[in-house]
């Protein structure tokens, strides 16, 4: 039987989970976070959009992040020590189905803040967006790639997998862009934590590519 990961249920948990950590990071601690919810809700309501928004695109770089961070270290077997192949394929592709879910999530939560005011249009097509344009393309470009290869890979037994691995270095495009849209138009990006999250997700992107290049080089690690 094909191991699924774990229950639905139980993975919205987990993600509301990761939302209330990434909320006290935002405040500072438990207690300002709690403060801040209740004064959203009370004083300022319409600036609840914009601030779900930003969490919800934490989270979905935090997910795509891992993603690709995953799926660069199952090339190189790293993973094949901790568990098997079909467990590490599983997590793998939940990580890019919650990251794109989450993605999406963001881009029309940003259509109810009564600040920048997103339209179906901002969120949909690049350049069109009035709030630094270039920067939201590089998202929009993202979000469709990611939904790109999430699709081809719930299709690979019916494209092949050479077609399916051609397809899927565009992950690489798509962390790119993704990591450049929250450096630029991010509203946090400037924070101490944000570019840790960045500068971390980046470095180990790289490190497991340069990995994989060198197995490849040097002829270890054949399949």
């Amino acid at each position: 039987m094909k191991y699924r990961g774990l229950p639905r249920v139980l993975q919205v948990l987990l993600w509301l989970a990761f939302a209330a950590v990434v909320g006290v990071i935002f405040y500072g601690s438990l207690p300002s976070a709690v403060a801040a919810i209740f004064h959203l809700a009370d004083v300022e309501p319409e600036k609840i959009p914009w601030m779900t928004s930003r969490i919800t695109a934490f989270l979905s770089y935090g997910a795509l992040a891992a993603s690709s961070i995953y799926g660069l270290a199952m090339t190189t077997k790293t993973l094949d020590v901790i568990a098997r192949r079909v467990v590490t394929d599983t997590l793998h592709e939940n990580l890019s189905f919650w990251g794109l879910l989450l993605g999406i999530t963001h881009a029309v939560l940003l259509m109810f803040d009564d600040y920048i005011q997103f339209t179906w249009e901002s969120i949909l097509i690049p350049f069109a967006a009035s709030y630094r344009p270039d920067a939201v393309a590089y998202g929009i470009f993202a979000l469709y790639l990611t939904a790109l290869l999430v699709l081809t890979s719930k299709a690979r037994r019916f494209i092949g997998l050479r077609l399916w691995r051609a397809i899927h270095l565009l992950a690489f495009v798509a962390f790119g862009l993704l990591t450049a849209h929250g450096l630029a138009a991010g509203t946090d990006s400037g924070t101490v934590w944000a570019r840790a999250l960045y500068i971390g997700s980046v470095t180990l992107v790289v490190f497991f590519f340069a990995v994989r290049i060198l197995q490849k080089i040097t002829g270890a690690n054949r399949r």
